[in-house]
């Protein structure tokens, strides 16, 4: 069976420092507890592929679009606001008529996100992160008045 060594040290820095110590990049989506896990009942309608004419179409909709590493096409489908008086209370806001209230948990058992470089490259995996909070969100949408 094939083997691959793993660097730890960010994994070691995010478990013994502070989440601002860390090099940049380290963390994706900056939340007060760091990279977290997103959990929504239901599910999102969201469009399969970026659109490749941006021309006769909503800016809004075309803005909504971002390339992750240049490789990777993402879509903002949402606003995300912590509570200032209680970051355990998250409010998430979809589009401009649907908000979702939420709440920040501990995970039983904490996950590493791990760095798998391609194939044949001789690089080493790296663990980048540790999760240990999820946000979720388990009521049915509120429309937004």
């Amino acid at each position: 069976m094939p083997t691959a060594d793993i660097d730890y040290q960010r994994a070691h820095e995010a478990l013994n420092g502070n989440m601002s110590d860390l090099p940049d990049g380290s963390c994706y989506v900056l939340t007060p507890f760091g990279l977290s896990i997103l959990e929504i009942q239901g599910e999102l309608n969201l469009p399969a592929n970026a659109p490749t004419e941006t021309e006769n179409i909503d800016p809004d909709y075309v803005s909504s679009f971002a390339k992750v590493d240049n490789i990777h096409d993402a879509i903002r489908f949402g606003k995300m606001e912590f509570d200032e008086k209680d970051p355990s209370k998250v409010v998430l806001f979809i589009g401009k008529s649907q908000r979702l209230l939420g709440v920040v948990e501990t995970l039983r058992e904490p996950l590493g996100v791990l760095r798998v470089p391609g194939e044949h490259t001789g690089e080493n995996m790296q663990i980048i992160d540790i999760i240990e909070k999820k946000i979720i969100f388990r009521q049915r949408p509120l429309p937004i008045m």
